[in-house]
């Protein structure tokens, strides 16, 4: 062979080898082995699924953020109780992951719980809220919520017993019969000048006697009254009587119930009946059970036949004895002869005091318990 022969051979054997590497070179790189493209798959999954979670995160961060119409609700309801710790937490997960935010609904769900059933607000309402117009024959309205009657009895009497601050006090007029000094009925006497007054000696006219005592209890003089409470029981003097004002008006200045609705404590005394009709602002809420209502009094009732005396203010006035008498040291002799005195009227609102002559005027008693 020539060498001219050699030298073709030789270049052919060359131009196969590197089609043959150029050829695995290309088969590489379309068709990776089993392990590589195994790799790049589970590489790529993990790619996809880190998005993924990435997108889901910032959906479910904006979704909490995003209001919806129950949770605002709840959020309304419990504002004063959460909203200094949803503040404190709103700035802690400033700082966190997103994967470290709770969903939407674990949030209402955990809100929810907080809020009260509508059987439990119920509850609340019925233990809580209350005028006077739901007084029963054992319960009564006092601050808002329903409370026993206490009770006691006094000979053929019973009278209902109301707790006001840490006094006690009866619920009604006393109606006792003194054996010693001067006590009436209202209207009870023998009138003249054109008055008819109820006369205790005709049978016609006791059932009516009776039934005002029985709807006013008895009026007395002074002396009277300092000695017709039952053992337990006393004629309160006007320092008690400023106890149970000052706690009334405290409750009034604490409930913002003087610029809101006007009252004062005559109206919180004052009976919602038994009074002759006026303004509704004037009008009795009983907000304790003390159930004042206008008794009336007695003038110069030893004086009745003359005319001289006379009954007035009923379903208008209401008066107590106080214990305590007034000295009014600026006459000579010093004047001695009259007493405080404790007045609700119709048409006002307030509780008022006021010195009275002992003998002269009749008027109602409450009893306050020993302390």
């Amino acid at each position: 062979m020539s060498i001219s022969s050699y030298k073709f051979l030789l270049i052919l054997f060359i131009l196969g080898i590197g089609i043959g590497i150029q050829t695995f070179i290309s088969c590489t790189l379309h068709f990776p082995p089993e392990g590589i493209e195994a790799e790049a798959t589970s590489s790529s999954s993990e790619e996809n699924s880190s998005s993924s979670n990435l997108a889901g995160s910032i959906s479910s961060s904006s979704k909490q953020n995003e209001p919806s119409s129950s949770s605002s609700e709840e959020n309304q309801n419990e504002y004063s109780s959460s909203s200094d710790s949803e503040s404190s937490s709103s700035s802690d997960n400033a700082l966190s992951s997103s994967s470290d935010i709770p969903s939407s609904s674990s949030r209402v769900s955990s809100s929810s719980s907080n809020i009260p059933s509508s059987s439990s607000l119920a509850l609340l309402s019925s233990s809580s809220i209350c005028t006077a117009k739901n007084n029963t024959q054992t319960k009564y309205c006092s601050g808002g919520t329903m409370k026993e009657y206490g009770e006691m009895t006094d000979g053929s009497q019973t009278y209902k017993t109301v707790v006001i601050g840490k006094q006690t006090w009866m619920a009604a007029n006393l109606n006792y019969t003194p054996s010693s000094g001067k006590s009436k009925c209202y209207a009870e006497g023998n009138g003249n000048g054109g008055d008819t007054w109820l006369a205790p000696d005709k049978a016609a006219d006791q059932p009516k006697i009776k039934a005002n005592c029985d709807k006013y209890g008895r009026l007395y003089d002074w002396w009277a009254a300092k000695k017709a409470c039952p053992s337990g029981w006393h004629l309160p003097d006007t320092s008690e009587w400023n106890t149970l004002r000052g706690f009334i008006e405290k409750e009034i200045w604490d409930n913002w119930e003087d610029e809101d609705f006007g009252w004062d404590v005559g109206t919180k005394l004052k009976a919602i009946t038994g009074w002759k009709e006026t303004s509704t602002s004037d009008k009795g809420v009983d907000s304790y059970g003390f159930g004042a209502i206008g008794s009336g009094y007695c003038v110069s009732c030893d004086k009745l036949s003359d005319a001289s005396g006379f009954y007035e203010g009923s379903e208008m006035e209401a008066h107590w004895w106080s214990a305590t008498g007034y000295v009014n040291k600026n006459v000579n002799p010093i004047d001695t002869t009259q007493a405080y005195k404790i007045t609700i009227t119709y048409n006002k609102k307030v509780l008022s005091q006021k010195a009275e002559k002992k003998a002269d005027y009749l008027y109602s008693v409450r009893c306050v318990k020993n302390n």
